[in-house]
């Protein structure tokens, strides 16, 4: 009789002994400090910061990294240089394609990236250089569109100059107009060359190849200039003009433009005379 009693009563007193203990762990629990929560908020935090090798935002930079980034920063160094020499040059040309609050900027963030280069902050340097790139490419597209527009102007101005040189020649018959007729002649090719030029810069343009634009637009604008010169109504006039676009024609060019005029010409020594008998 006890023992059966015994076994009902046993399960219960089992069921009350785990409740129990259930609710002492849990009450400890509840007054543990949480201090692997603070622990863990702190490392995330920490972890959260940018490194000294690193201030370009990126995360765990690997040394792959860095020998990738110092090869893409040291080449975008040379490349931007090139072109803002290239702006440079272009803009003493025509100064309406140069933009100098605008060329200060770039400059000014070219030099920001060659500094992280020295700095050996390589991830860095080559996030300010690409940056400094799409901008030199904006204004390097602004240039070439100034200077399509001014080549394009020049070299139709010499074609209709030459229209008119070759109907002279046809209808007056004079000396004059016949010498400007050979003049015509001997520069049609240097007129073809500028309109191919110009054909190779607008490809290039399209394309977004700036700098081989400008480079293209440069020697169809040198095309022109000469063209002038040569088609110019007489030796004033071409002094005039060289006076004018000294800054970008061929200087070697000039002295003998001058030496045709008889400007340059050698003088002779004087003759000796026969010493006295």
């Amino acid at each position: 009789m006890h023992n059966t009693t015994a076994a009902k009563i046993f399960p219960q007193v089992l069921i009350l002994i785990c409740y129990a203990g259930i609710t002492s762990l849990a009450a400890q629990d509840a007054v543990k400090p949480k201090g692997g929560s603070t622990a863990k908020k702190s490392a995330a935090a920490n972890a959260a910061k940018p490194t000294e090798a690193d201030k370009s935002g990126a995360r765990d930079v690997t040394y792959l990294d860095l020998v990738h980034s110092r090869e893409k920063a040291l080449k975008l160094k040379g490349d931007n240089m090139r072109d803002i020499q290239l702006l440079n040059t272009l803009g003493a040309s025509v100064p309406e394609a140069y933009d100098k609050g605008e060329s200060d900027k770039i400059a000014t963030e070219y030099k920001e990236g060659v500094k992280q280069i020295y700095r050996l902050e390589y991830v860095g340097a080559a996030k300010t250089l690409r940056t400094n790139r799409e901008n030199i490419g904006v204004a390097m597209g602004k240039a070439s569109e100034i200077f399509r527009k001014k080549t394009t102007e020049m070299l139709n101005q010499s074609a209709d100059r030459m229209a008119d040189l070759d109907m002279q020649a046809e209808n007056t018959g004079s000396v004059e107009a016949i010498r400007m007729a050979g003049v015509v002649q001997k520069n049609q090719h240097r007129l073809s060359v500028g309109y191919q030029q110009l054909t190779l810069a607008s490809n290039a343009e399209k394309h977004r190849r700036y700098a081989e634009a400008l480079s293209h637009y440069r020697l169809a604008r040198l095309h022109s200039i000469y063209l002038k010169i040569e088609l110019a109504k007489d030796e004033n006039e071409k002094n005039q003009l060289r006076a004018q676009y000294r800054n970008e024609i061929d200087e070697k060019r000039i002295p003998r433009e001058e030496a045709k005029s008889g400007k340059n010409e050698p003088t002779t020594a004087p003759e000796k005379k026969a010493a006295p008998r």
